[in-house]
């Protein structure tokens, strides 16, 4: 089950938690990832607080803004705030035993930024990474598909993690072209065109839908997804 944080506050602000919204075998994914204005204004006890009551949970931290028209000093400073942010938040999940995964999301596009998060997955043994992919569409991005299969090969590069989560990217044909590593994706906008009916949103029309989004992510499976940066040293940038 996948809701925004601020989503899922306000849930928690109407009832104390989310269980009138959520199945007893549902374990939330909770995507810290949204818009500038309400990242910016999210406290670290904000999101403390939250996953208390939301655990068990899975959590993608979200704090600054990086884009790739910033001086590279000042994109240094982000994913150094970034990392710090989740290593701290992981540290107070650890202290108060909370049944909380966190997947770390970009703060960078460039192979270089992406082994800046080295130590932190060394740390706490992460394998698994999200991208934003909301940000490689529309507006001024345009349809920046293959921008976002280049950062994702060099995330992959750097970190050599297991799993990529693609949040906001569920078409077929997108899906088909990355990485095997990119094993989950979520998309609003699909989801609602495929499984809408003149009478509303139809569960019957989602277990054909989710089976070829699954199809799709595991066309590859039994292939090696090779770091790209054993193959004669070079280093993938865009």
């Amino acid at each position: 089950m996948i809701i925004n944080f601020s989503d899922a506050e306000e849930v928690k602000e109407r009832d104390g938690d989310l269980s009138q919204v959520l199945e007893p075998w549902h374990i939330p994914v909770i995507l810290g990832t949204e818009h500038d204005e309400y990242v910016n204004r999210r406290t670290f006890q904000d999101v403390v607080d939250l996953l208390e009551v939301a655990q068990p949970a899975i959590y993608v931290p979200d704090v600054v803004y990086s884009y790739n028209w910033m001086d590279e000093e000042i994109q240094e400073y982000a994913i150094e705030a970034y990392t710090g942010h989740v290593r701290d938040l992981q540290k107070e999940i650890i202290k108060q035993d909370f049944d909380v995964r966190l997947i770390p999301t970009n703060k960078g596009w460039k192979y270089e930024h992406f082994t800046e998060y080295q130590e932190l997955f060394d740390e706490f043994d992460y394998e698994e990474f999200a991208f934003y992919a909301v940000q490689y569409t529309g507006w001024d991005a345009g349809n920046a598909i293959n921008v976002l299969r280049s950062h994702v090969r060099n995330s992959i590069a750097a970190l050599d993690m297991e799993d990529v989560f693609l949040i906001g990217r569920l078409a077929e044909d997108d899906l088909l072209d990355f990485a095997p590593r990119v094993r989950g994706a979520t998309g609003l906008r699909q989801w609602t065109d495929d499984c809408s009916t003149e009478d509303g949103l139809s569960q019957g029309l989602w277990p054909e839908f989710q089976e070829g989004r699954e199809a799709k992510l595991s066309v590859n499976d039994g292939q090696e997804q090779r770091p790209m940066n054993e193959f004669g040293g070079r280093k993938e940038d865009n």
